[in-house]
């Protein structure tokens, strides 16, 4: 936990929170805004809850959930990538690891042929 003026904070959230984007895009279906752009200015925690001051479309400042935002989406996205390795470069990584493993045994047993 990371503690702030608003209170204790999750690690992960407290890294998204301290690196806000200029805008979000709104992302709850059912608010009249869902899929606009807003420019954000700060947070605030509300009731235990995340909220983000944010320009609404006529210039005035409200208050919105962040959960209502792809903040949490960008900042998954901005982490870094999960990599994955096919089953051919699986199987040519053990052949390497064999290979390592034989010359060290056979550097050990004073064998020189290498």
């Amino acid at each position: 936990m990371t503690t702030s003026a608003h209170g204790p904070v999750p690690r992960q959230i407290a890294r998204v929170l301290a690196h806000l984007p200029e805008r979000v895009r709104i992302v709850w279906p059912h608010h009249q805004l869902c899929g606009t752009e807003l420019v954000v200015h700060s947070w605030q925690r509300i009731d235990g809850e995340i909220h983000l001051r944010l320009t609404l479309n006529d210039g005035s400042i409200g208050c919105l959930p962040a959960a209502w935002t792809d903040l949490f989406e960008t900042a998954a996205e901005c982490q870094s990538p999960q990599h994955t390795i096919s089953l051919a470069g699986l199987r040519s990584l053990r052949a390497f690891v064999q290979a390592l493993s034989a010359r060290q045994a056979a550097g050990e047993r004073g064998d020189s042929s290498c």
